[in-house]
Parts: structure tokens; sequence; C-alpha cells
């Protein structure tokens, strides 16, 4: 099958038409789409330049044309995440796969040349009779959510320490949710951490937890998962959840100094590391 690949403009998201591909058929009609974009994180050494790709074919009825199409868009897409990478030579990189709650999609990624990453669901159990008294300097507030404007300004902060951004409708409904606690915790006058966290059927989950990049290896990721302990022992629960990122080897190493033990995994992005 004769399968011809476009760039159409750049698209409402900023991304450069030479990002975008649009796979068309001998008559003109659209086959399928695919995109990449790159992502620079340098707050996170493991993996501080993610290339993500996404390939959508459309729903066709010929599954070996489907196939195809998804192959071809796949090995363009994939070209021009190779150049991105090269304008970074200096940083180590990985290209991903969008993840896809499909199956069949994380299949087709994993059925190329790229292996399977992982989150992981780690536990603990807060020993009986936990106590901890937050440090004197040590201030902790709720974030103030309610506004659109203080939603952009958290989302910014959050966007540069996490790899993956936030989406402002599913922060504007933490907001509004009162079972949801997002706190910042910082020492005269300066940010220095936050967290989100919350509880349901008997369990605490920490939802995300974060170090400004000036803070790190002063202890406060102890002082705030600590303060988390206490919260959720003086609520009835003494069995906390989180999920970790598997290549965030740092965060991996802390939790599991603090007592939490992995319990389950899951299947994340799909990808390769270049």
């Amino acid at each position: 099958m004769n399968i011809q690949i476009i760039h159409p403009e750049a698209d409402q998201y900023g991304n450069s038409r030479e990002n975008i591909f649009i796979a068309l058929g001998e008559q003109g009609d659209y086959l399928g789409s695919a995109y990449t974009y790159p992502a620079i994180n340098h707050h996170q050494p493991d993996t501080p330049y993610l290339i993500y790709i996404s390939v959508d074919p459309a729903e066709l009825s010929d599954e070996i044309v489907q196939q195809e199409v998804s192959r071809e868009l796949f090995n363009q897409v994939l070209i021009r995440a190779r150049e991105l990478r090269a304008l970074r030579p200096d940083l180590t990189a990985r290209i991903y796969g969008e993840y896809q709650a499909d199956q069949k999609q994380r299949d087709f990624y994993i059925g190329t040349e790229f292996e399977a990453d992982y989150s992981i669901i780690m536990e603990a159990s807060i020993a009986e009779g936990f106590t901890y008294n937050l440090p004197e300097e040590i201030t902790v507030k709720p974030e103030d959510l309610h506004s659109a404007d203080r939603r952009i300004v958290y989302k910014e902060r959050y966007d540069t320490i996490f790899i993956t951004p936030l989406n402002l409708d599913t922060l504007a409904e933490q907001g509004r949710h009162p079972r949801f606690h997002n706190l910042s915790f910082g020492r005269d006058g300066r940010l220095l951490g936050g967290c989100t966290f919350w509880a349901a059927d008997g369990y605490g989950y920490i939802e995300t937890l974060y170090v400004m990049p000036e803070a790190r290896g002063t202890g406060i990721a102890k002082v705030i998962i600590n303060y988390i302990f206490d919260y959720f022992l003086a609520n009835g629960m003494n069995l906390i959840r989180l999920e970790v990122w598997e290549l965030n080897t740092r965060a991996v190493a802390l939790y599991r100094s603090l007592g939490f033990t992995r319990v389950e995994q899951k299947t994340m992005f799909p990808g390769i590391t270049l």
C-alpha cells in the first residue's frame, strides 16, 4: 500500500510542524497521525531529557493495513526523535512511547526496540506508638488552590520539578475535594518542599512529594514523610501507599530507607535510552 506522510501546520500546543506526521492513503484519505516533542527537566538528574512520541493510527477495517500505517508512522517519528536527541548530546536522554491504557498500544511499542518501564507501588506500615514533632523552624501551610491564578503558579512550580506536566483540571478538582491535602513546607519564609496526600479505604496515599532543588540534601523529604505519617496515624490509618517511577532511583532509595517496600508494579511508558 502507498502511504504518504506529510507535515501539517504547527499545532495549538506550539509543537512545530517538523514534529507532527499525518499518514494519508492513495486517495488522500486519513490513515493516522504521530508526533514527537522534547521535554527537558534539569531537576530529574537520572532522566533529564525526555522525548515523547505518539503513534495513533486510524481505526481501519484491515488490521494488516493498520499495522503497516503504525509501523510507517513509528519509523518516521523515531527518526525525528533521534534528530531532537542529537541536539542535546550533553544530556542523558530517553525516548518514550506516550503512555496508553490500551494494552494493544503498549504491545506495539514493546514490539519495537522499546523496552517496558514500570512504576512501583510501595507500602509502609507505621509502627504503633509512632510520634513525630515537627521542628520549630519548619512552617506548614495548605496550598491555596481555589483561584485560577494560584493554580497556575502552583503548576509552574510543579512542572519544573516533575517530568509529567500537571493537569490544571485535576488540580482544580483536588482543590475542591476535602480529602486532598496539599501542603507546602518552609523555613524563614523560603519554600523547601511540599506534598499532596489523601485517604481512602483504610489506606493513606501519598500523591506527590517534592523538594525544591536548593533544599535537597537538607533532610526536608524525611520531615515531610514523617509529618504525613503522624497525620495518618492520628486519623486511624497505619498503612501508607505511594507510586513512584522505577527509574527515579533516588526517590525509590529514599522511600526504602523510610520503611516502604514494593508490593506491586505497573507498566508505564515503553522507551529506549539513547
